[in-house]
């Protein structure tokens, strides 16, 4: 079961609220679920959670709240089976008989100390097939992403070293800065997959959010371009790995992430740039930020061309690998994608 375009816009969503309204679409069509709804416990120590919804009033989403409350935030055994108004009571009863809904199915939403539930709402009675419940563990899924996305986005602003010069690319190019946290997010999936402590994983982390920095130094008109670069423009883009080690060598504590920032255009094949480096002389943490890099360009979508399908862009990663990227991590970040994407028959994720 695949969705790559679903997929890949919940996970590019900026905020939680965006979030709900790719999935409320995808709902309304693949189930035909008139309305979705989010309630979200989101720091420790909070009592009420914080209620994301579209097409939904306040009064309906204060009685839904109470239902989550009441339920134990869907978890469990619950989670998928559907509380129809006919079957319930007590004050569970009340809410559904005040909020006009007749059906609901809920899914546990959980990542770190963030927990809650995603609420599937339906005004007549309704029996999900097994594969429309799938869909509704998919949505689960890339909610439990957007959410993670999002944490790591606030996390990555509170280092305050580099807000300055993210802020000067900000202005500069928003794209560039979309993609740098796309690459960071990517590359910290991969990074922890493959086991790398917690330290790695933090060098990783920056490293990747900054390996595109030096192209504040690249002329708006190249960067900005809206038709595909000239070969004397591509020349130009070439030297931003320079540009960035330039940039950040001499502040304090970046000699971890320096090579991600210089070396992440280098290929295995040696036919990279700028120092020509192949194997083994590509540290693992360049290799991974090279490969999310890749994966990000080719899915996203610029004036001069439309993003690559996610089966075409698994065959160009098979395709480098051993030449561009590293062999041994393409299949693992291939592994990765599919869990985004896909759900067995059986419900539990691969």
């Amino acid at each position: 079961m695949q969705n790559s375009l679903f997929f890949k816009n919940v996970i590019n969503a900026d905020s939680i609220f965006e979030s709900i309204g790719q999935l409320s679409d995808f709902a309304k069509t693949a189930i035909g679920c008139e309305s979705i709804s989010l309630f979200l416990i989101e720091e420790p120590g909070q009592i009420t959670p914080t209620s994301y919804s579209v097409n939904m009033s306040t009064a309906v989403m204060e009685e839904l709240q109470e239902v989550v409350i009441r339920t134990d935030y869907f978890a469990g055994e619950m989670e998928g089976t559907p509380f129809m108004l006919a079957q319930a009571n007590g004050i569970v009863k009340a809410c559904l008989l005040k909020s006009k809904l007749a059906c609901l199915y809920g899914f546990h939403i959980q990542h770190g100390h963030a927990y809650g539930a995603l609420l599937f709402a339906f005004q007549s009675p309704t029996l999900l097939s097994e594969e429309q419940l799938q869909l509704c563990k998919l949505s689960e899924l890339h909610m439990e992403q957007s959410i993670r996305k999002i944490q790591f986005r606030k996390q990555v602003l509170k280092q305050q070293a580099y807000e300055t010069l993210f802020n000067t690319l900000r202005v500069k190019d928003s794209f560039t800065v979309d993609h740098c946290y796309n690459v960071a997010f990517y590359s910290t999936l991969l990074g922890g997959r493959i086991g790398l402590s917690e330290a790695e994983l933090e060098r990783l982390k920056l490293g990747a959010l900054l390996h595109d920095v030096g192209k504040i130094a690249i002329p708006d008109h190249i960067l900005r371009k809206p038709d595909r670069l000239t070969e004397a423009e591509f020349n130009v883009i070439r030297q931003h790995p320079d540009y960035g080690y330039e940039l950040l060598k001499d502040l304090p504590g970046v000699e971890h992430f320096l090579p991600m920032v210089r070396w992440h255009h280098e290929r295995i094949d040696g036919r990279g740039y700028p120092d020509g480096l192949s194997g083994d002389e590509i540290p693992l943490l360049v290799r991974i930020v090279s490969l999310a890099d890749a994966f990000d360009a080719m899915t996203s979508t610029r004036v001069y061309r439309n993003s690559l399908h996610v089966h075409e862009v698994r065959e160009q990663l098979q395709t480098h690998a051993g030449k561009q990227f590293d062999d041994k991590l393409v299949p693992i970040f291939l592994r990765i994608l599919d869990e985004q994407m896909y759900i067995r028959k059986d419900g539990i994720r691969s």
